[in-house]
């Protein structure tokens, strides 16, 4: 075949595919549980250059779309104040994070972050099917992170040039790259920063790192020097997800492995082999001295947990891939986040042995938010006393829901009645002096004072105590000691 017949076909084949994506058909969805003919939204569209601002309306598009589904936060500030936005898909609280656009020229990543959004969202709501997974079960259980431009300051000068600077930053921009105004090959940050080279895993040993800013490789002055790096970090402890997944482009490989501990080596070695499987990408081989600072190197290093950077596309230099390659890469990817969801909710199982069964509590005083059943993970917010059900326990931390969501509280460390008071409205009478305690059950409990016999109102009732009102507040006495009034 000859290369203009071969070109012919690229260009029929891209256009199919435009048609395809802009009526809904993308993708392997399947119809599920859904009677009603699915409505396709049609926010994302992957085949044009994804500037920060586009991304930027799309994504609050996407959040309007989807409320329930969707929510998006900032997790820093760029040098030129520019948002970097993290966007969370699901209700589930296990979790996994997918990043894309770490380097400026690599903003294949951003459409193809926003379109698993997109496509993701689209088949919970309309309870579908990508591949084998039933999307709304999965994503119930865990819920999917994208922080879809790590550096849009980077994309913005790679995309749109000197013109969308401050013109005193111009000289120095100029200068980092040459003197060239042409920007379609850089790849730093825009102070000249390489960010995927920021990262605190082996920093001091990078190799092939320039000695000034410039539009590649320049690994920085110290680790987490840059707002994106920092944020990056600061989200991912925040976040904690089970897995982590950087998209750069190109070349259709696939690394895994930085100094991955023994224990986990069989863990993640499957994972890569299953990856590369569905996308058809080469699995790098571990090195014994790998250069370090990147993303995933220090999640794998810090976390112990499975981290993945896959190159998209077929190799091209410096510069972005064409959008056409965004058909393979979709072929390729369409079901990556997926595949990490129900494997990051196996790892959550692991880590957070939870039992599923239903418990009722009192709480006699206000209780501490958890994001997680562990203390390193506190919302900042209180549940008042009162009655509560939780649906899920794991040792002495219980799930239930709250005014900020699904969360967690610690009743080790809590005062509280197993099962729920009830109302008890009555005229009773104490015939002897009667101690009143804070909380019902006297064991372990100095009396807070005493009530001389008088007849007295009740509030609640729980087992053989009651809750009365006094001059000095609500108090518990035993129930058993008292008389109701005739």
């Amino acid at each position: 075949m000859s290369l203009h017949s071969k070109r012919k076909r690229t260009t029929i084949a891209a256009a199919v595919m435009v048609l395809f994506v802009a009526t809904g058909y993308l993708g392997n969805e399947s119809a599920f549980a859904d009677e009603k003919p699915a409505v396709n939204k049609e926010i994302v569209s992957p085949y044009q250059a994804y500037t920060y601002d586009l991304m930027s309306e799309h994504i609050r598009k996407l959040a309007e779309a989807y409320p329930e589904l969707i929510q998006v936060k900032s997790i820093g500030k760029t040098a030129y104040g520019k948002e970097i936005i993290a966007v969370k898909l699901g209700k589930g609280e296990a979790s996994v994070l997918i990043d894309g656009s770490q380097h400026a020229r690599e903003w294949m990543g951003t459409n193809l972050i926003l379109y698993m959004i997109d496509r993701y969202a689209y088949a919970y709501e309309h309870n579908m099917k990508y591949g084998d997974y039933v999307v709304r079960e999965l994503l119930d259980h865990c819920s999917i992170w994208f922080i879809p431009m790590v550096n849009p300051d980077g994309v913005t000068l790679q995309q749109k040039g000197l013109d969308a600077f401050p013109e005193g930053a111009r000289p120095g921009l100029l200068s980092m790259n040459g003197g060239s105004a042409d920007f379609s090959r850089w790849k730093a940050n825009a102070q000249g920063i390489d960010i995927n080279r920021q990262y605190p895993a082996e920093w001091t040993g990078i190799r092939y790192s320039t000695k000034y800013p410039m539009y590649k490789n320049y690994k920085g002055s110290e680790p987490a020097e840059t707002a994106e790096a920092q944020s990056m970090i600061r989200f991912t402890y925040d976040a904690d997800p089970e897995i982590a997944l950087s998209y750069h482009t190109s070349g259709r490989v696939l690394y895994w492995h930085f100094h991955t501990k023994p224990e986990n080596l069989e863990r993640d070695r499957k994972m890569a082999a299953t990856l590369s499987g569905m996308t058809g990408y080469s699995v790098v081989k571990p090195e014994d001295y790998p250069s370090g600072g990147g993303f995933t190197d220090w999640f794998i290093a810090q976390f112990g947990r499975p981290g993945f950077t896959a190159e998209l596309g077929p190799y091209h230099e410096e510069t972005a891939l064409p959008l056409w390659t965004f058909t393979d890469i979709w072929a390729e990817n369409q079901t990556m986040g997926l595949y990490l969801a129900s494997e990051g909710y196996k790892l959550s199982r692991q880590r957070y042995p939870i039992e599923t069964v239903e418990n009722k509590f009192q709480l006699l005083e206000s209780v501490k938010l958890y994001n997680r059943p562990n203390e390193s993970f506190p919302t900042g917010g209180e549940t008042p006393a009162g009655p509560v059900v939780s649906d899920a326990r794991m040792g002495g931390w219980f799930r239930i829901s709250t005014w900020l969501g699904t969360k967690w509280v610690h009743l080790d460390k809590a005062s509280y009645l197993q099962g729920h008071t009830e109302k008890f409205v009555q005229e009773i009478e104490l015939q002897d002096a009667t101690p009143l305690f804070k909380r019902p059950g006297a064991e372990n409990q100095e009396p807070a004072g005493m009530l001389t016999p008088q007849n007295i109102g009740t509030l609640e009732r729980w087992n053989d105590w009651v809750l009365i009102h006094t001059w000095g507040g609500d108090f518990w006495i035993p129930y058993k000691k008292r008389t109701e009034a005739q």
